[in-house]
């Protein structure tokens, strides 16, 4: 079904996922923790404007999956119109300099157009976190999809033994690092996101301090449908000399802000707090 539909022109995508959103709606789909989330993150706007972002997120999340499946097919000509980078020297200069950069983003707008795109943009091969869906076919599929412009995808979990295999050669390596870790896991980190206390995985802040690469934080905003800016922020990093707490802080800080900007296009269908910190950490 998904290659039928990757072959529908972008346009009737959106028209059929827009009414497959607008169901999502009606019937509830994860609204318990779309709306916990923004009442938890956004406390001072009234009951109004919240059902007027919850409403907003259902409609955009239409057109991110519209644009999802369109990725299937997309040529990076296209690609690179509808995902505008307004300072890719920022990151550049890093590269060319011979150190190594992470891009850091987040689930906000469209992350799989934006791993696409950085992909074939900055003349290095770029090497993608990710973490594995729990169905193997789906797997498969998501896998083929983010790797099609070049990208190398390494599991969540794997991607620090990897870097230490490749012995310095990956360049360029992005994340998408606001998921909450296992319950099992003994690299979080807790900081207030929004004022609560919330559970981060350490690695992006491990790998940039201690394998010396220098973080970005990938600010990406939607101009208009199909339209994204992208801009490069560099967080505290080995130049600094920053410690990993400081790096995933200001990650922290930066996705916060950027949910605020523009709440509707932030993914709020996730059980972000779902982890509650113990009296050990």
């Amino acid at each position: 079904m998904f290659r039928a539909l990757a072959l529908l022109p972008l346009p009737l995508l959106y028209a059929v996922c827009g009414a497959l959103a607008f169901v999502a709606r009606l019937v509830g789909w994860r609204a318990r923790f779309v709306r916990e989330g923004i009442a938890r993150c956004l406390p001072e706007i009234s009951e109004a404007e919240r059902r007027r972002v919850a409403a907003g997120f259902y409609s955009y999340l239409g057109e991110l999956v519209a644009e999802a499946i369109h990725g299937a097919r997309i040529d990076a000509a296209d690609l690179a119109g509808r995902v505008r980078f307004e300072n890719p020297e920022a990151v550049e200069e890093v590269l060319r300099g011979g150190k190594r950069v992470m891009l850091l983003a987040a689930h906000h707008c469209n992350w799989e157009w934006l791993l696409l795109r950085c992909s074939t943009s900055f003349g290095t091969p770029l090497v993608a976190a990710y973490k594995p869906a729990s169905r193997e076919a789906a797997n498969r599929a998501l896998t083929a999809l983010r790797s099609r412009l070049g990208a190398t995808m390494v599991p969540a979990k794997q991607v620090v033994q990897y870097l230490l295999g490749q012995r310095g050669g990956v360049k360029l390596l992005a994340l998408v690092a606001d998921q909450s870790p296992a319950a099992s896991s003994e690299k979080s980190q807790w900081l207030p996101f929004f004022g609560e206390e919330t559970a981060f995985f350490r690695g992006p802040g491990w790998i940039g301090a201690k394998m010396g690469y220098q973080p970005f934080f990938v600010a990406m905003h939607r101009e208009s449908r199909g339209r994204y800016a992208v801009r490069f922020v560099p967080l505290p990093g080995p130049i600094e000399r920053a410690d990993p707490d400081r790096i995933i802080e200001a990650y922290v800080r930066a996705v916060e802000a950027q949910a605020r900007q523009s709440p509707e296009q932030y993914f709020w269908a996730y059980n972000r707090w779902k982890r509650t910190r113990g009296l050990y950490g």
